[in-house]
């Protein structure tokens, strides 16, 4: 088998990899839709942040304050958390934390302003220390465990509401950024689950899937014009936005590209004679068992490593494929001018 042949089986297997992917993300994206998990993380996340506790209550003030609740549907409840945001900017979180340790009243602005007085706005002391009736409040707010943090970045700000504003937006993102480690081990986690499940569902067998590829000039030629399409295209324009659109548009594909998948399935002979039969499928012995599992754990293990991977590398492999083809026309018409 030549250079250029191999590589077009390399191309084809990366390519069925990026379509159960692209299956294996968008069943997740349903069941995260469901269960609604990355609204809870998010809680648990910021109330983890604030330390909250039950008597401050501060918690439950920040998701019911109007720049939070706008964000989600209902009303915020203690021991239900479906309904929650699965995410909010910094920014949104920050006027709000202020706004609710200094509220703005008829004679002062609010926290998230600075918490200046209206009335002597003016004055040298409001005007050298625009920030100490903000310190004031959030000192006299009562059983607040973040309180030394918080007055931490207030005081570090010297006076600059915007860079007091800005110091909490990026101690909100620094712990965002955990939460989202949370999401990408569960999501990881999942996606192993669903590659393994998917692969033995579909019986999508990588080292079956290795063979035919091999002996089928035609399906190898079908799987690199597919995966060429692919390669013109953006990863936000091969993956539709919609999970369910997503999920139905990959399993067509499959279907259209007759691959040697599932329990009934065509076989091509090397001479190209096409035998089908659904036993073809299912092994009669325990070695042909054992390398039907061991191809199908291959198969959860590539999944599992999500469709962004395997769309970077098609298209790498494909650069690669179009520098090795004219070498290879090269070789060819060397050898016919020598003879």
């Amino acid at each position: 088998m030549s250079t250029l042949q191999m590589l077009d089986v390399f191309i084809g297997v990366i390519f069925i990899y990026l379509l159960l992917s692209f299956i294996c993300s968008a069943i997740s994206e349903i069941i995260e839709g469901i269960i609604k998990k990355r609204g809870a993380d998010l809680h648990r996340g910021i109330c983890e942040l604030i330390q909250a506790n039950p008597d401050n209550k501060l918690l439950e003030k920040i998701y019911a304050h109007p720049l939070i609740s706008s964000l989600y549907r209902g009303r915020y409840q203690v021991n239900s958390k479906k309904n929650l945001p699965s995410y909010i900017p910094a920014n949104n979180f920050a006027l709000a934390l202020l706004d609710i340790i200094l509220p703005a009243s008829a004679t002062q602005v609010s926290g998230a302003a600075g918490g200046a007085a209206l009335a002597d706005a003016n004055t040298p002391e409001t005007k050298d220390q625009p920030l100490q009736l903000l310190r004031k409040a959030l000192l006299n707010y009562a059983g607040l465990p973040a309180q030394q943090g918080i007055l931490a970045l207030i005081d570090a700000a010297e006076g600059d509401i915007n860079k007091a504003r800005q110091n909490i937006e990026l101690w909100y993102n620094s712990s965002m950024d955990r939460v989202a480690g949370w999401y990408k081990r569960r999501v990881q986690m999942i996606l192993l689950g669903l590659g393994f499940a998917l692969a033995a569902g579909m019986n999508a067998d990588t080292i079956a899937l290795f063979k035919s590829l091999m002996n089928s000039p035609a399906l190898r030629n079908s799987l690199v014009s597919a995966s060429a399409e692919y390669a013109k295209m953006s990863y936000a324009e091969a993956q539709q936005s919609n999970p369910q659109d997503r999920l139905n548009a990959n399993l067509t594909k499959i279907n259209e590209l007759r691959l040697p998948m599932g329990w009934d399935w065509e076989q091509t002979t090397p001479s190209g004679v096409v035998i089908s039969n659904a036993k073809l499928a299912i092994p009669d012995n325990f070695s042909g068992w054992l390398s039907k599992v061991a191809g199908w754990l291959i198969t959860g293990l590539a999944v599992s490593l999500g469709a962004p991977f395997w769309f970077d590398l098609l298209n790498k492999m494909m650069v690669i494929r179009s520098t090795v083809k004219p070498r290879e026309k090269s070789r060819e018409e060397a050898s016919e001018d020598r003879q």
